[in-house]
């Protein structure tokens, strides 16, 4: 009796094991950091749809006001994966002695970073005398110097007030600031709030493109479990990709569901939003723009190195057509 009991065991365990989706295996966990921003709309929707946990992935997704913000927990190990702007990134790398790798071009555009001014400001030399603001390190903070030298307004004199990005409507619409320059949903949302106080000066076409970057640690990378993760989670995003641009309405359902955004302001963003999953040539040219820019600023001392910057193996492990041969150092 004891042995049929154990051979009908056996089956069961056998049967059981059968039944199990190939492959199936304890998820890897892993750490997001992003931020409550329609461009990040292809992991929303990787999120919701499930494909992180069809790559075998356990992903927790950590919101942030901005990279900056993301950037000082990033800096203590917590962690794996980083969303942020571009000059945040490559002052990062500069900072932690090159502690960190960009793995993707995430989402890029110029009409998704705003200027949102008070009624009076007309014109951008009304901002002479003013205090204006950003998530000073940011992206705003270059879109501001491109502003104003490009329209000829000397910049020492306007006071730039350094603001996280959950606090500017209220600051421009109780007017404690003249206006602010920063991405959207925020200029869609302050316009909402105080409409009579505010409007839209200007997008950032003509003056920069800003970028949301996917980035880690080297070390990280470097494992084999690190790079798998890295490569799931790429491949995962580029799906979350393909079904965010096609598909508004799922994306605007996230938005308000989490971040109790109106579908007038996810729709201002999801319109501009361009998403290479790449590193490509508009890439380069662009992070080439802004390192010249920054070295003009003195924020960085050293020419960018992409060889150093960037880890195209994921990307180039998913389709070698992602990845485009680095210029030299710029």
């Amino acid at each position: 009796m004891a042995g049929k009991t154990t051979m009908i065991a056996a089956v069961a365990i056998a049967a059981a094991a059968l039944a199990t989706p190939a492959g199936a295996q304890t998820p890897l966990k892993m750490t997001l950091f992003g931020q409550p921003s329609v461009n990040n709309d292809s992991i929303w929707l990787a999120l919701e749809r499930g494909l992180y946990k069809a790559e075998g992935l356990d992903v927790t997704y950590r919101l942030f006001p901005s990279g900056t913000t993301a950037f000082q927990s990033f800096q203590t190990g917590q962690g794996d994966i980083v969303m942020t702007g571009d000059l945040p990134s490559v002052q990062y790398f500069f900072r932690s002695n090159g502690n960190y790798r960009t793995i993707a071009a995430i989402e890029r555009d110029a009409k998704g970073y705003v200027v949102i001014a008070a009624k009076e400001i007309a014109k951008p030399q009304d901002l002479v005398g003013k205090t204006i603001a950003t998530r000073v390190g940011s992206t705003g903070s270059w879109f501001i110097s491109e502003y104003l030298k490009k329209n000829g307004v000397d910049a020492s004199k306007v006071t730039v007030k350094n603001l996280d990005t959950q606090v500017l409507p209220a600051a421009l619409c109780g007017g404690e600031i003249a206006a602010f320059f920063i991405w959207q949903p925020i200029g869609s949302r302050t316009l909402e709030i105080c409409p009579d106080k505010a409007h839209q000066l200007s997008d950032a076409t003509g003056y920069v493109q800003g970028y949301l970057v996917a980035g880690a640690r080297p070390e990280w990378l470097a494992s084999a479990e690190g790079k798998d993760i890295a490569t799931r989670w790429l491949r995962a995003t580029i799906k979350g990709r393909d079904l965010a641009e096609k598909d508004f309405p799922a994306v605007a359902a996230y938005a308000k569901a989490k971040l109790d955004l109106s579908e007038k302001a996810t729709r201002d963003q999801w319109d501009t939003n361009t998403r290479p999953l790449a590193l490509d040539k508009v890439y380069y040219d662009d992070f080439c723009s802004l390192s010249h820019w920054a070295r003009e600023e003195k924020l960085t001392d050293q020419p960018v190195d992409f060889t150093k910057l960037t880890w195209p193996d994921g990307l180039r492990a998913i389709s070698a057509k992602l990845v485009d041969a680095p210029p030299p150092p710029c």
